[in-house]
């Protein structure tokens, strides 16, 4: 599904495995997307620290109302099956808001997430391109930090390797040892990614965007996407602020999660603003308990569902805004 918004219609185009193209018009004006983005983004600076919540579920109405809802009639009407994977394609402003999370939330109704399991995609080609995923095995780049110390990472790193040490061996990379040349030599060398640190997000410079390291410096986009991955399979970035690129541009879908698609990474998980520690630690808990379950496998094609599954697992547990902060990007 691919959203677009312009100066002369916004419209939702659906593509099918098999068929032909469903066109939507949606009934909002380009003008009201930018506003609604500004209003978004401004929102997201203030999550933790003020009473947002009414705020929130009213942007996420809209988005149900205006944009969401209609596709998912037309979905309806095309006998998609509930419970299918529908992958968003965002342009132009859409890049900036939560399309995952829209719903009436109102009781009686399902939300989106309630319906089908949505992750994205920065291009269709990319989607065609990774449609295929093999096993990998995994690699766990551990506690960078830069600024105020994040005390969960530890711990959920302990997490990982709990859920993945019964399935495949791991490297781990924490406190000294985590330095941007030890990052990109993982990169080069493993199939999985696991990276709890704090993310930079830069909107101005977009590939100056980064994830704090230790002593060398940040590990920038563009560090990432000159690496030479061999066949990677997934990255879970455990960080704020991965899955957003820069305001000025929000076509060209510049962010550090798509930097790791970049680098070839088929399945991604990131977030759309600031995520909570000790929030990361019981998702990435869930995460992995979902993705390995009783196959006692690590297989990236079943990211998007496990993630969809775990966050639905804590929803009384942790506030909206972080229950819709992660995303899954690619297959």
């Amino acid at each position: 599904m691919i959203v677009n918004a312009s100066q002369h219609s916004c419209d939702a185009l659906i593509i099918h495995s098999a068929g032909d193209p469903v066109h939507v018009l949606l009934d909002i004006k380009q003008a009201e997307v930018s506003e609604f983005s500004s209003e978004f983004q401004s929102l997201a600076e203030q999550f933790g620290s003020s009473d947002y919540q009414l705020t929130l579920v009213g942007i996420l109405r809209k988005l149900w109302n205006d944009v969401v809802d209609p596709v998912v009639q037309a979905l309806k009407e095309s006998e998609v099956r509930p419970g299918s994977h529908i992958w968003r394609c965002p342009t132009a402003e859409f890049t900036l808001l939560p399309l995952h999370a829209a719903g009436p939330y109102e009781k009686g109704r399902d939300n989106l997430s309630n319906i089908y399991i949505s992750p994205y995609t920065p291009t269709l080609a990319t989607l065609v391109r990774f449609s295929r995923c093999v096993l990998p095995t995994f690699c766990c780049q551990g506690n960078p930090i830069e600024g105020k110390e994040l005390k969960c990472v530890a711990p959920e790193l302990a997490i990982v390797a709990r859920h993945v040490t019964p399935v495949i061996s791991f490297a781990s990379l924490e406190d000294g040892n985590a330095t941007v040349e030890s990052a990109l030599d993982a990169l080069n060398r493993n199939q999985w990614l696991h990276l709890a640190c704090r993310g930079m997000l830069n909107r101005t410079q977009p590939f100056e965007s980064s994830f704090a390291m230790m002593r060398d410096g940040p590990l920038m986009i563009k560090d990432i996407i000159r690496s030479n991955s061999q066949n990677p399979q997934f990255a879970f970035l455990s960080a704020c602020h991965t899955t957003v690129g820069g305001e000025g541009s929000p076509d060209e879908s510049i962010h550090l999660a798509v930097a790791m698609q970049f680098c070839g990474f088929r399945s991604v998980i990131g977030s759309m603003w600031s995520v909570d520690d000790e929030v990361a630690r019981q998702v990435v808990s869930a995460f992995y308990r979902k993705l390995i379950g009783d196959s006692k496998r690590l297989d990236c094609t079943g990211a998007a569902v496990a993630l969809h599954k775990a966050v639905r697992s804590l929803r009384k547990k942790i506030p909206l805004e972080q229950q819709i902060v992660f995303v899954h990007i690619g297959v």
